[in-house]
């Protein structure tokens, strides 16, 4: 088993941007995201220097994060139901 942790703050994948040069299309990543995934393939690659992994694999992904400030009533609403008081 190989365990890598990277002590990144994780970023929300944002949608992508689409850009029109001349007749062509180009899709590309905000840059929060773009430099949030280099730097996590930096690190990975400097902290994993093993044989290059082949066959099956299973990956298992855990992800810590701050606290929020604050928290929108309606996220805090839509994840459960406030008990009524009633039975």
């Amino acid at each position: 088993m190989i365990k890598i942790t990277i002590p990144i703050e994780p970023v929300e994948q944002a949608r992508p941007r689409v850009t029109r040069i001349g007749a062509s299309i180009w899709v590309y990543d905000p840059p929060k995201v773009a430099r949030y995934k280099r730097e996590i393939a930096k690190k990975a690659r400097l902290l994993y220097d093993g044989e290059p992994l082949d066959g099956p694999l299973k990956v298992h992904l855990k992800f810590y994060r701050h606290i929020q400030k604050s928290v929108s009533k309606k996220s805090t609403l839509s994840g459960r139901q406030e008990p009524t008081g009633r039975l």
